[in-house]
């Protein structure tokens, strides 16, 4: 919270969203609805950030997840045209193995992070300002950076031709 105040119920409530959402993606049947649902599920997630005091990957999580990737795949699901998925049923002979195996995994990691003192890392947070991740993303890590932008410009240009493919056919 701003004032600096933590407040456990309302990241219970966040969490309960993100798991609610999270669910959603994979249990519509209508892909567009899971898209939806997945765009709820990135912003309980930077509301997350926003909670506990990272206001700028709260912003960076709003820009690139729910901005960018999501406009990425809802574009991809109109240019597929594909609107229902190819399931019939919710489980399938896979989720017969898969749940245990989820559960098992899930039990593991918490008593992994129940038994271990992984709260105790460090006495304060790093906490970078945005001029110090600016001049790192800008200086330092340049390259990665335009490397990045060329990759998804190419990504564009692979859709607009396959879009323009499949016009020309018809």
């Amino acid at each position: 919270m701003p004032g600096g105040d933590f407040h456990p119920w309302l990241f219970v409530i966040l969490a309960a969203w993100i798991l609610v959402c999270g669910l959603g993606v994979v249990a519509f049947k209508k892909i567009m609805y899971s898209a939806v649902s997945m765009v709820a599920c990135f912003l309980g997630v930077a509301f997350a950030y926003a909670l506990l005091n990272a206001p700028l990957v709260a912003i960076v999580q709003i820009l690139v997840y729910v901005g960018a990737i999501s406009i990425v795949i809802i574009f991809a699901i109109m240019l597929t045209e594909v609107q229902d998925g190819s399931y019939e049923l919710f489980f399938n002979r896979q989720a017969v193995f898969a749940a245990p195996l989820a559960v098992a995994v899930a039990a593991v990691l918490i008593v992994v992070m129940v038994t271990s003192d992984i709260g105790q890392i460090g006495d304060k947070a790093l906490n970078p300002s945005v001029k110090g991740i600016s001049l790192l993303l800008f200086n330092g890590y340049v390259f990665p950076f335009e490397l990045v932008s060329l990759v998804l410009v190419a990504a564009m240009i692979g859709a607009i031709v396959l879009a323009r493919k499949e016009e020309e056919k018809s």
